[in-house]
């Protein structure tokens, strides 16, 4: 009795370890399976993410620029004196001006990675929209053994 329970175990074990791995199934589909007239494709990102961050840094871009743009008026000569007082040295607005100079760089730069990203967002969020439009409600028919008729699927 025990070596015919042992020869079954080893034989049990054998047979799982020889046998290859189920196909990985879709998580989206129940069971494994697909609807009649679904479609496999998947859903394009909405681009959201990247709408709000072009949001934030584009605007914040914009500010960093004007202010170093008034950074270096405020530092230039004629002002310089009047604003920073006079015992303020050419050197000190001259640093001013370099300061105001790296403002206007750093804060167009900042401009252009956030527009670039909001028109990024914008393009993946009319590519979503248009998807939608065309997936958004599927009408099939459903025939089985028990069911006949027609299904309805939609997303909103």
């Amino acid at each position: 009795m025990m070596a015919m329970t042992t020869g079954i175990v080893a034989l049990a074990t054998a047979l799982a370890l020889a046998a290859p791995p189920p196909p990985p199934s879709d998580p989206e589909s129940f069971g494994g399976y697909y609807a009649f007239g679904e479609n496999r494709e998947r859903e394009p990102v909405d681009g959201h993410e990247k709408v709000v961050t072009g949001s934030i840094i584009m605007p914040l871009g914009l500010l960093r620029t004007g202010f170093g743009v008034a950074m270096y008026v405020m530092a230039s000569p004629q002002y310089c004196n009047r604003i920073y007082g006079s015992n303020a040295t050419d050197q000190t607005c001259r640093g001013l001006q370099i300061y105001g100079l790296v403002g206007v760089g750093m804060g167009g730069l900042m401009a252009v990675t956030g527009a670039v990203f909001l028109a990024w967002g914008l393009t993946q969020r009319s590519r979503h929209q248009r998807w939608m439009r065309d997936h958004g409600m599927a009408i099939a028919p459903m025939m089985s053994r028990e069911v006949r008729g027609l299904s309805f699927g939609f997303r909103f």
